[in-house]
């Protein structure tokens, strides 16, 4: 019999990205394009819809992709970054992130940290479904740039019986810290190791002053607490509390979900995690069941978008606690 726990795990399967529909179809901006594109620093910009946050980062006759977004829309995603990418990065390995891959990792290098692989390889059956799912949110989607970009996603579709795992697949990988260059812009890749998932990364350009987190940063949303993924929240604070030592007052901070912030966004995931752990350290220590604990909605993150998430994390922490205690 499935119980309301095996339900909440499945609905997780596809939490990372689907929690965001109300943001998910970018309508058109002034310039007619699918995503809406905002600067983040001199000759960085990001993309925002349709998936986790993607930078594009131009240097001198090359350019710099972090994440690809979903994979109906990799072939968007590759027209309106501009031409001369030259270089691909994945912050991890979720499609929501990845999904976007087959249209550059024919002719372009996909970096990504080492445990990548295998997780990639094994989700192919989730890229299919958001194939399958774009037709519905195509329909609902606005804007001069939709038709083109449904008729590429339909086609991708027709083609599904063509498509393997590994045209999803990093071709390049690393254990624990790499330096990209990028036109002689300087890009270097941490992971620090587990927490939204086994294999995030953060992305620093010091000389912008930027930073790209990943999933390791829902700014002002509930996050997506990934346990079949190598989630830890412990690691994920120690994660955060690593790249905050890499900003300034001045950082633009670039999260997975969420608008651009700075420093004071990575502070407060951290402070989001303090929050819920005490909530659920408390309910286990006074003898609650799981079943009450996710229940649990803390007054503190009230205002926070995603509420529908929340559940899956409070669960997600009170399985990674009561692990710990075995």
């Amino acid at each position: 019999m499935t119980t309301r726990r095996d339900l909440l795990r499945l609905a997780a399967a596809g939490a990372a990205g689907a929690f965001l529909l109300p943001h998910a179809m970018a309508t058109s901006t002034t310039e007619d394009t699918f995503f809406t594109w905002k600067p983040a620093a001199d000759d960085a910009k990001v993309a925002f819809g349709s998936g986790g946050n993607a930078l594009v980062l131009r240097g001198n006759n090359a350019a710099l992709l972090v994440d690809c977004k979903n994979a109906p829309y990799g072939d968007c995603l590759r027209r309106e970054a501009g031409p001369g990418l030259t270089t691909i990065v994945n912050t991890h390995h979720h499609a929501d992130h990845t999904g976007g891959n087959h249209a550059f990792s024919k002719d372009l290098k996909i970096i990504a940290q080492a445990k990548v692989t295998d997780r990639v390889l094994g989700q192919m059956n989730r890229y299919i479904s958001q194939l399958k799912e774009a037709a519905t949110q195509l329909g609902e989607a606005t804007g001069p740039a939709v038709p083109k970009v449904r008729d590429e996603a339909k086609a991708l579709y027709l083609q599904v019986e063509k498509l393997r795992p590994t045209d999803w697949a990093p071709t390049q990988t690393f254990d624990q810290n790499e330096t990209l260059d990028i036109g002689g812009v300087e890009v270097r890749l941490h992971h620090f190791g587990s927490g939204h998932t086994d294999n995030d990364l953060v992305v620093h350009v010091p000389s912008k002053n930027l930073l790209h987190a990943g999933d390791l940063l829902f700014h002002q949303r509930h996050p997506y607490v990934d346990r079949d993924g190598g989630a830890n929240t412990h690691g994920w604070m120690e994660s955060v509390t690593k790249a905050i030592a890499l900003c300034d007052a001045k950082t633009v901070v670039i999260p997975g979900h969420g608008e651009l912030t700075d420093v004071e966004g990575l502070k407060a995931q951290i402070r989001y995690f303090e929050i819920t752990r005490a909530a659920i350290e408390s309910a286990i220590k006074a003898g609650k069941p799981r079943k009450e604990a996710i229940e649990i909605k803390p007054a503190e993150l009230a205002a926070l978008g995603g509420a529908n998430i929340q559940p899956l994390v409070m669960g997600a922490i009170y399985d990674e606690l009561t692990a710990s205690q075995k």
